[in-house]
């Protein structure tokens, strides 16, 4: 027999002279990694989120609740904790060799129930129990808090209720009372009770982390809550959406950003009414006649540009459609055959002067960058070039009037591609009308 091995020791050596050896087992050379291990850069933020709202553009709003929905869900976790995190603050503040907690307060923590002798013995103290920074520049904290109730209980007798054990409450930060500080302002002064409450601490000498802007901004303002932060920057930037919603039709008319004469006129001419709040509103459809259709139909434009910081600006699209039946259809229905859609959709900001230049200067680097568009197949000016067809009028159109004519001359010493583009250069002037 193998020596020490006993009978199976004996066999596995037999097994092995005959081929039946166990394979060699190989032990893995790795652990599993921990969070608490290895700690994230900026508290409460993994680096998914934080590539995530960093990215210049998208839309701010949705940025905003998907970190205020982050940072309550934080918190949320630590509360659900607040059992265990009680008992490690006894054990803790024994390990370091602080002052310990009185017996009838440990007593309190430990169980989570006291008597009304409890409470007269330790009003109007508060007793630290736990705290961790869980969202850059705030500290989430849990604390046990005893409240006599004032002098609203001071003439009421609690003597036939010293035996009576009450449960310890919990008051959090994330409850729907948002952000309260204290058991007093969730309940009023006259609460009588003690409790474990949850407070937020602004900690601004903490950092600095790396945050977008727009995000250490608001969290470095003042007060404890940050979750009242993110929610009043959220209503502020809603509010400031609505208001430029508001003013569409202004922006439509304007047109700054609309390169093509023929659309920015139709736009700046398309009908529009006063609604019930003395807005200005721009009507859904109408009558263009004296044009080609091709000119304005199917192409969405940008009309206006409006940023909100340095890397979110908000961006008007116009598009102008029109319904497919036929002339005959339309003018017995007697409703407009062209359609106006607008959106506001949330984009990166423009490019700085000198980034502008560095994309220049790339575009002459790149092969086939010195082509004009004008020489593409199905460009602005292969459009421009197709005369103008006039439709017969079988309902009157509304009121105003246009004039333009695709069929007019470029204005002398100006070539057809930099007139297109040039915003500046009024609508070449016509003898004849087309109306809207």
């Amino acid at each position: 027999m193998a020596q020490g091995g006993g009978l199976w020791g004996w066999m596995q050596s037999f097994g092995g002279t005959c081929g039946f050896g166990q394979a060699p087992k190989t032990h893995s050379m790795w652990v599993r990694a921990a969070p608490e291990l290895c700690p994230q850069e900026v508290p409460g933020v993994s680096e998914e989120l934080l590539a995530k709202i960093d990215t210049p553009g998208g839309s701010l709003e949705e940025k905003l609740e998907h970190v205020t929905d982050t940072f309550r869900s934080n918190a949320r976790h630590l509360e659900s904790l607040q059992q265990l995190l009680r008992l490690r603050a006894i054990e803790r503040r024994a390990a370091e060799g602080s002052d310990e907690f009185p017996a009838e307060v440990e007593s309190v923590i430990s169980k989570g129930t006291y008597q009304d002798s409890f409470l007269q013995a330790f009003d109007g103290q508060s007793f630290p129990l736990f705290g961790e920074q869980v969202i850059p520049y705030h500290e989430y904290r849990l604390a046990l808090e005893v409240h006599s109730g004032g002098a609203y209980w001071s003439s009421i007798s609690t003597q036939d209720s010293g035996s009576v054990q009450h449960k310890v409450e919990i008051v959090s930060a994330s409850s729907p009372a948002e952000g309260s500080a204290t058991i007093i302002s969730h309940f009023g002064a006259a609460q009588r009770g003690a409790v474990f409450v949850w407070r937020w601490h602004h900690l601004p000498e903490k950092g600095p982390y790396q945050l977008p802007e727009w995000l250490d901004k608001v969290l470095l303002g003042e007060g404890n809550d940050p979750l009242r932060k993110l929610q009043a920057e959220l209503e502020v930037v809603r509010r400031w959406h609505q208001q430029v919603r508001a003013d569409t039709a202004q922006h439509i008319k304007q047109g700054g950003e609309i390169k093509d004469p023929y659309i920015r006129e139709v736009l700046r001419l398309w009908p529009s009414e006063t609604d019930a709040q003395g807005i200005q509103q721009l009507k859904k459809c109408a009558w263009v006649e004296g044009l080609d259709a091709r000119l304005f139909v199917g192409r969405t434009v940008v009309a206006h540009r409006i940023p909100y910081d340095a890397i979110h600006t908000i961006v008007l699209h116009a598009h102008i459609s029109k319904r497919h039946v036929d002339e005959e259809e339309v003018a017995k229905e007697g409703s407009p055959p062209y359609r106006l859609t607008t959106s506001w959709q949330w984009t990166a900001a423009a490019p700085t002067t000198e980034q502008g230049l560095s994309r220049l200067m790339l575009q002459e680097r790149l092969p086939g960058s010195q082509q004009s568009i004008t020489e593409i197949p199905g460009s602005y000016q292969s459009l421009t070039e197709m005369p103008g067809t006039r439709q017969p009028r079988h309902e009157p159109p509304s009121s105003a009037e246009v004039l333009m004519d695709p069929s007019s001359s470029v204005p002398e010493g100006a070539e057809q591609n930099d007139w297109a583009a040039d915003t500046s250069t009024p609508a070449p002037e016509i003898p004849e009308k087309c109306q809207i």
